[in-house]
Order: C-alpha cells, then structure tokens, then sequence
C-alpha cells in the first residue's frame, strides 16, 4: 500500500519534481561543472546495500582526497534540495517517500541490536527524526525516534510527516 502511495504522490508532483530535477541540473553544471549527480552506499531495506542519487554539493580541495561544501552545494543543502534526485531511488524502490533516513552503508555493523529495526521498513527521503531533530541532535536521539516510527508507523503519521517536512 505504501508503495502505491509513493507512485501516486510521485505522479501527482512529476511535472513540478521533473522541472526542479532539470532547473537543478542545469544549476549544477554552471556552478560546479561535471558531474552533476553524486551516488553513496546506503543501507537499505533489510539491510541491503542500495545507492543513493543526489546533487553534488562538494568539491576536491588541492589535498589529495579532502572534499569541501561549495556555496552553492550549502544552498541546496540547507533547502534539501540535493535529496531530489532520490525520487530516482523511489521509482527503482529502493526507499519510500517516508521512513528512516539511509545511513552509510559501511556503518552496518556498529548498530547496536535495537538499533536495527530501523531496517525492518523501506528508508525514506524524509522521516519522523528528520522532522523532530536537528544536526545537534545525538544519533542516540536520532536513531530512538526511528525506531519509534517504525513501531508506531501508520499511513496518517506519513501524511503528517510528509506536511510536516514541506
């Protein structure tokens, strides 16, 4: 039923999600070239290894290997405009519209066990910690309000979670 949702809703916004994903890109190319798109490891549904689509929103510094947020990559962030291109990872189904945020991918094994029912539903581009924590937040803190939407999760929770985030 949640994935029906997420289609529909995808449908309903696709021609204002395909005009920001184009306006977006074009952005991308002025302000910091090739490539555009930028792709993570992330741990997905059940644990399992998906790739995750955003903006690039960083740069490499003249040391080998060091990145830094650009202007405009600080911009995108702080709208969240970066995280569109992950519609493209909804329509694979590899995370939903709501639920936890993927983490990386490389940090499966420091969870501790009741961490990991937050890989008991599909991830999401938004979710219930994204809404009612912020960057100073402990992820203790972070991943107690995931585990609390996964036991509490319903389809009016999605719907305010999704207002909520907008």
């Amino acid at each position: 039923m949640k994935r029906i949702f997420d289609l529909i809703l995808i449908t309903i916004f696709s021609p204002l999600i395909i005009s920001l994903l184009i306006i977006f890109y074009f952005c991308g190319l002025i302000f910091q070239g090739h490539p555009v798109f930028f792709t993570q490891s992330r741990g997905g549904y059940k644990n399992r290894k998906i790739k995750i689509y955003k903006f690039r929103t960083m740069k490499k510094t003249k040391k080998k290997y060091n990145t830094s947020v650009t202007t405009y990559g600080k911009i995108l962030r702080k709208l969240k405009i970066d995280e569109i291109p992950q519609i493209l990872n909804i329509l694979k189904g590899d995370i939903s519209i709501v639920g936890p945020r993927p983490l990386h991918y490389e940090y499966k094994n420091l969870y501790k066990t009741k961490h990991k029912l937050r890989f008991k539903v599909m991830p999401g581009i938004t979710g219930y910690s994204q809404i009612y924590t912020n960057s100073s937040d402990s992820w203790q803190k972070r991943f107690e309000m995931d585990i609390w939407y996964v036991k509490n999760r319903n389809f009016i929770l999605d719907l305010k979670i999704i207002v909520l985030t907008i």
